[in-house]
């Protein structure tokens, strides 16, 4: 989109009051027919203390109180192929329809390594581990009207468990310790445990755990392009391509929640016209990615409007992987994908223009992560020698492939710039990188389907937890691409899953870590950082004190009198 054309869509919504279905295209409403334990601290916690009931936070201080009103002009990147939490995992959909959604629980806003109530008032778990318990708010509404229950979280559980035909659940580790959920009352769930979890509040905390409409999905397989929550805003307007239109749910469950009258999301995939939109106001804030505003531009914000606009810097919990497909040849051998692996130079490419990060292993942040020391001694991650060129070639030889063989790469649009370096790594090896470029929708679709040889990808979890980052170097684990199987990562895997004791459960990590990189089935690039531009502004937002994007609701954001 050129920045013309967002400047003429944005217009258009302003012109006719945010009401999308009359700009250029046709907007069809998408609500439903009529029809805690901190989980990233320094040091891993056994169990999770009771939570109990606790207010939405507050927000922070400023010169002027609270104030009611106002739309919040929010940048979002592509249209989503799917709404449905479950299914997809892409940290896009989160900042699409995060604000539309609750969970059992959540990570607070205005601290990402903690957690707090959501729809239940509070939990309990037992002393074994083996039971938590879920006390409900009451009279809790979905957007169209009807009760959520008991019942509602029950069947996303079962449905977590035993997804409909054709439908895969993108993060069902979450319960996967899950052995059965009872319902004594229309307030109070029960969820029964195979083994205790030091995962699991953590884990139904994040946004691939949000609660979906029973009601709603009884006769369809997934939510499709509808969204129909218990969140604090109700989605009014949907045009693919041009953007999302919420409005206020007046029968929120937080009382005086939420400040604004609406959120109106515009898609400016083109970073150019995203930024002059955002230099001029027309844009308040933009979706929390790697992608949404490069170091160079958020450098300009700094020196420039330092006094009107701040830019968070935050560890974004997204990897930089490639996922190489192991159910075929050349990567059905481990030789050819070690060879790989240690031809690509991650110091070199942390040195690429407009990118940020840090040179990571399969775990990113303590207390779960291998050690630097280690970690620099590996091939490709120290660097890459001539000597380190020499044995890669000397592996593929041994596979077959003396003189290198030629495959593609499949990549979402906006990873040009590491597709660039992985031809010219790979090069030197005598392996011939052809760059197959597709929008996301696309991307996923072969994927899932295992459609293609290596794949670049972003792959971006909402925890920073060993269950989740390591899940998809595990035999049926979600976000398996490559289709890699090996039984010892499987059994350290499902160990440490079943860990209590903080120091045993981090020494089976680092191992498990360990033979994953041996196996290199996808090898790891870096860890990026996420420059959060924002509005001084807006009042009641925290990126800074975010890990990813946790929560993305908005409840608490107002408007201040220079925003409005």
């Amino acid at each position: 989109m050129q920045p013309r054309r967002v400047f003429q869509v944005i217009s258009c919504f302003m012109a006719l009051g945010l009401t999308l279905a009359s700009c250029a295209q046709a907007v069809a409403p998408t609500l439903a027919p009529t029809a805690a334990t901190p989980s990233m601290p320094d040091t891993p916690v056994a169990r999770p203390p009771v939570a109990a009931a606790a207010p939405s936070p507050t927000p922070k201080a400023s010169m002027e109180p609270a104030r009611y009103g106002g739309v919040l002009k929010h940048a979002t990147l592509t249209d989503e192929a799917s709404f449905d939490p479950h299914v997809n995992a892409r940290n896009m959909l989160g900042d699409q329809a995060g604000l539309a959604y609750s969970g059992l629980v959540q990570f607070d806003p205005e601290d990402g390594r903690r957690i707090i109530p959501d729809l239940a008032e509070g939990y309990h778990m037992s002393q074994d581990g083996a039971k938590v318990t879920f006390v409900l708010r009451k009279n809790v509404r979905w957007h169209d009207g009807k009760v959520f229950t008991s019942e509602d979280v029950k069947f996303n559980f079962d449905r977590w468990a035993k997804p409909p035909e054709g439908v895969v659940i993108a993060r069902k580790e979450i319960a996967e310790p899950v052995e059965r959920v009872e319902t004594p009352d229309a307030n109070t769930v029960e969820v029964y445990m195979k083994y205790p979890s030091p995962f699991f509040i953590a884990g139904i905390a994040s946004f691939s755990a949000v609660m979906l409409p029973s009601h709603y999905l009884k006769d369809r397989k997934t939510m499709g392009l509808n969204i129909l929550g218990t969140g604090p805003f109700k989605l009014k307007g949907h045009s693919r391509g041009v953007g999302l239109q919420y409005v206020k749910n007046e029968n929120y469950f937080i009382a005086g929640r939420p400040y604004l009258d609406g959120i109106t999301q515009y898609i400016v995939p083109d970073e150019t016209a995203r930024f002059a939109a955002f230099r001029t106001g027309q844009l308040r804030t933009m979706y929390v990615a790697s992608s949404n505003l490069s170091p160079s531009r958020a450098e300009t914000l700094k020196k420039e409007m330092s006094d009107k606009v701040n830019v968070a810097r935050i560890p974004g919990l997204s990897i930089a992987v490639v996922y190489l497909n192991a159910t075929r040849p050349p990567f059905n051998d481990v030789r050819v994908r070690q060879a790989v692996d240690m031809a690509l130079d991650r110091k070199k490419i942390l040195g690429l223009p407009e990118t940020r990060g840090e040179t990571i292993g399969p775990m990113i942040r303590r207390p779960w992560a291998l050690p630097d020391d280690e970690l620099m001694k590996r091939p490709g991650y120290r660097g890459v020698s001539g000597e380190d060129i020499a044995k890669a070639k000397a592996l593929l030889a041994d596979a077959g492939y003396p003189r290198g063989f030629e495959n593609e790469v499949l990549i979402n649009r906006p990873f040009t710039n590491q597709a660039v370096f992985m031809q010219a790594e790979l090069k030197a090896i005598g392996v011939e990188v052809v760059v197959r470029a597709f929008d996301a929708a696309t991307t996923q679709q072969r994927q899932e389907s295992r459609d293609f040889g290596m794949s670049l990808y972003f792959v971006t979890q909402p925890v920073d937890d060993p269950n989740l980052l390591l899940s998809f170097y595990v035999t049926g684990g979600g976000r398996n691409y490559g289709g890699f199987s090996d039984k010892q990562i499987d059994d350290l895997y499902k160990e440490q899953s079943k860990t209590m004791e903080p120091a045993k459960r981090r020494e089976i990590v680092l191992n498990l870590q360990r033979r994953i990189l041996g196996l290199a089935p996808s090898p790891i690039l870096f860890h990026s950082l996420y420059d959060v531009p924002y509005w001084r502004c807006l009042e009641g937002y925290y990126p800074e004190k975010q890990i990813a994007n946790n929560n993305l609701r908005r409840q608490d954001i107002w408007l201040a009198e220079a925003c409005r």
